[in-house]
Order: C-alpha cells, then structure tokens, then sequence
C-alpha cells in the first residue's frame, strides 16, 4: 500500500509552497518501449485541485556501477542508456522556470517514484563528483532530473530536457541563440570547468546550456568556451552554436 502525501513544491529561492495538487502525476510508468496511448497510466494526466500524489516509502537502489550508468555531459545521454530511457506519459511538457511539465524542482523523490514506479536511474557527472540522476521520457521530451540523494525525502534539484521540450516562446534543444536573446534579453552567465550556460532575470530558474561546434581542427579548449560566455549577448559564440539543453533549477537565480 502506498502512503499518500500532499505533492508540495519546496523550494527556497522562491518561498512559496503551492498546494498539493497543482502539478500532479498520475500512476506508475510502465516498461521501456513508449505507448500508443497510456491514458490514465502517465504521469502527465492532471488530476483535481487538491488531489494528492501518491508517495512511497521505498524507492529502488541506485546502481553500483558508475562506469556503465553515468552520464557526463550536459545535453546527452549515452546511448547505451539513451536507450534504456522508459516512457512515462504521452504529452509533451512545456518548460518554464518552475518546472517542466508535472516535475519540478523541490519534488520529493518519494512523489516522483509514487506517479513513475520504473524511470531509468543513473549518475551524472557534475562538478568533479557523481550525483544521484533520473532519466525519462514525456511526449517527445527525454528529461534529466538530478537529485539531492537517494532516499524517498531526497529532492529533485535539477530537470534538464535534453531533447524534444521547450518553453511557451519556442525555446529549446536546438533553437538559435539568437532567438534566446530576443525572448528573454541579456543573459548572465554560469561558466562551468567546460562548459556555458546562460540564466536570464525575465525567467529565473531557467538556465539554457550552450552547445558549441567543433572547430576544423578539433574541439575548442574549455578556456575558449569560457571565453565566449561574456558581454549582453550571444554574439561571441561559434556561429552555429545552439541551446543544448534547457533546465529548471532549485534555488537558481541571475
């Protein structure tokens, strides 16, 4: 039997607890071929305000293996897992800097395995250490959501659309940076070891990866790509580099 609590977002950047229900997720996801039709079976069915997610007390381990299970960029998955990646619902989310879709930064663990009993769940390479990851599919989109542990109270931190979902301006994987420039205004800058990304003050919580083409003679060096991530706009880039990824952050500002 499962345990039900009120599905409530926590998230300090904001300080708001939005009652449960708002965004809600329905049963659990089922196998790793994607459905005609999973109607009621998705975790993109809304149910009525004021309805619970269901929340577990148990969750499954994270796997032991980090040299076969991890993912170590940004804007893809392996594809060895990319493969492997479940779906668990039909429609399409829409990103926003609060959440994509019925997920959202703050989420308990618990909540998210209650609605999608069998996501794919692996590690992700991020700022010189693995950390805990989860890996889906809704509609078109295939999501990354990053976690704070790897117990049923742990929080989603990060959900990272790595294809297919974008923002209500047409945002995402793909778009020109340009056309991020022009939806959002100036960028401020998140400089990694190797890597850019751009936060925007019209959409906080909202940070866009950056990817970049590789020269004619080889990849650019990280200095190179921290170089290009300066002034109020996109224009110092490689031409043709694109937004890799689009995320919803917990606690993200400017």
């Amino acid at each position: 039997m499962h345990i039900v609590r009120p599905n409530v977002r926590r998230s300090d950047r904001s300080g708001r607890a939005v009652a449960a229900g708002l965004l809600v997720l329905a049963t659990a996801c089922r196998g790793s071929d994607r459905p005609k039709d999973l109607g009621g079976d998705s975790i993109a069915a809304v149910r009525p305000a004021n309805a619970p997610s269901a929340y577990v007390t148990e969750i499954p381990a994270w796997p032991a293996d980090t040299t076969t299970s991890a993912a170590d960029r940004e804007a893809a998955l392996p594809a060895r897992l990319r493969a492997k990646v479940p779906s668990c619902g039909t429609a399409t989310p829409i990103v926003t800097g609060d959440s994509i879709g019925p997920l959202y930064p703050g989420e308990p663990l618990a909540n998210l395995f209650g609605a999608c009993s069998k996501p794919l769940q692996l590690w992700r390479w991020d700022g010189g250490k693995y950390v805990p990851a989860i890996a889906l599919q809704l509609g078109d989109a295939i999501l990354l959501l990053e976690a704070s542990g790897v117990i049923p109270d742990a929080v989603v931190t990060r959900i990272t659309a790595l294809e297919g979902a974008r923002t209500a301006e047409g945002i995402g994987p793909g778009s020109p940076l340009a056309d991020a420039r022009r939806a959002y205004g100036a960028p401020t800058w998140r400089r990694d070891q190797c890597a850019v990304g751009a936060a925007f003050e019209s959409r906080p919580g909202m940070v866009l990866h950056i990817a970049i083409p590789e020269t004619a003679g080889g990849a650019w060096t990280c200095q190179d790509i921290r170089r290009f991530a300066a002034g109020l706009d996109f224009s110092r880039f490689p031409k043709g580099s694109t937004v890799g990824s689009i995320a919803a952050e917990l606690d993200a500002g400017p």
